[in-house]
């Protein structure tokens, strides 16, 4: 590995924003910032060897405040939307901030996103982030002790790891909302790109993105999705679940005995992204929403320009079964792994 580089990336009301950067010896390089734990850059090789930054993102730290897509950030401590904005724990009932219709998304604004982290240690190799929140923040119980850690590694894999601790029982279901494109031209749609995932099934969706809480694996975009197909195609499909959001905004339950969750495609490019996690979910998000004010090299977002590959637990999994998925008990510690990896393989 090459020695990281630190460096000042932008101001938030003068405060130094600090970015920091990790190369291996095969020219993969990872660049994050403490704020909102994001990640900036992945640098990977495509067949030609060229290597190209493939998670979008922005030159400059101006573009990530009010970073309404989440380009790179970390979600939490509760990742995806809570019906009603509420929840009950202890028989005690908890008010969120509504700011997704009547229900909360991604923590609302007090989200770990926005806040400024500390680096708690550095290496040739890769960081770790930590924060506190104060009990109450956000409308969620518990003072919380944060850990977001970053790795790059000899291979290139970028590996990210969370660890959260509590003094009362709370909600916790963390994720990273980086958007890949494997060409790395993020004016260019993800069409092109090959999606394929070991899944159990989808988690079908109401009009305001609440999931039902019983996975469906007959649907016929799912079965095309296990043996891999072209996103252009789910994109163009009949399903009402693909025509209700314009492409993909759904949870997907992962098969816990598979090594991977999946696997993304560029063709073009013969970049392959593996997903490996331990996270019971994956929700898949493809930039369908178009946001005029974000620009990429001097022209306005379009549509499907990168897609979200979100590890964690279901979405409010507090109103359903999977409630033990995301209830962490004072005294314990939360951990969760995963790691993406873009390689170009031989054949495939």
């Amino acid at each position: 590995m090459k020695s990281y580089r630190e460096s000042i990336f932008g101001k938030l009301g003068g405060q130094e924003i600090l970015a920091y950067t990790f190369e291996n010896d095969q020219g993969y390089r990872l660049t994050v910032m403490n704020y909102g734990a994001t990640v900036v850059q992945y640098v990977t090789p495509d067949k030609d060897n060229h290597f190209d930054n493939i998670v979008v993102g922005f030159d400059q730290f101006e573009d990530y405040i009010g970073n309404s897509p989440k380009h790179g950030a970390s979600i939490g401590p509760v990742a995806g939307r809570i019906a009603g904005a509420t929840f009950d724990l202890n028989g005690q009932t908890f008010q969120l901030e509504a700011n997704n219709g009547l229900n909360c998304n991604h923590s609302g604004s007090s989200g770990w996103g926005s806040a400024v982290f500390e680096v708690e240690e550095v290496s040739n190799d890769g960081l770790t982030f930590y924060t506190e929140r104060t009990d109450g923040t956000g409308g969620f119980p518990g003072n919380l002790k944060i850990w977001v850690s970053y790795t790059l590694t000899e291979k290139g894999k970028l590996e990210i790891s969370y660890q959260v601790q509590t003094d009362q029982d709370t909600l916790v279901n963390p994720t990273n909302h980086s958007y890949f494109n494997l060409s790395g031209r993020f004016n260019q749609p993800i069409d092109d790109h090959i999606l394929q995932l070991n899944t159990d099934g989808v988690y079908p969706i109401a009009a305001d993105g609440l999931p039902e809480k019983k996975a469906d694996a007959e649907r016929d975009f799912v079965k095309k999705l296990t043996k891999g197909a072209s996103l252009k195609e789910i994109f163009a499909a009949t399903d009402e679940q693909i025509r209700l959001v314009s492409g993909l905004d759904h949870p997907f339950a992962l098969n816990p005995s598979r090594d991977q969750a999946g696997t993304l495609y560029h063709p073009a490019s013969g970049r392959r992204l593996t997903i490996q996690t331990q996270a019971p979910c994956l929700v898949i998000y493809s930039a369908n929403c178009v946001d005029d004010s974000v620009q990429f090299d001097g022209q306005p977002m379009i549509q499907h320009n990168g897609l979200a590959l979100e590890a964690q637990a279901l979405p409010d999994a507090i109103h359903s079964s999977q409630q033990s998925d995301v209830i962490l008990k004072a005294g314990q510690i939360f951990t969760s792994r995963t790691v993406y990896f873009a390689d170009v393989p031989a054949t495939l």
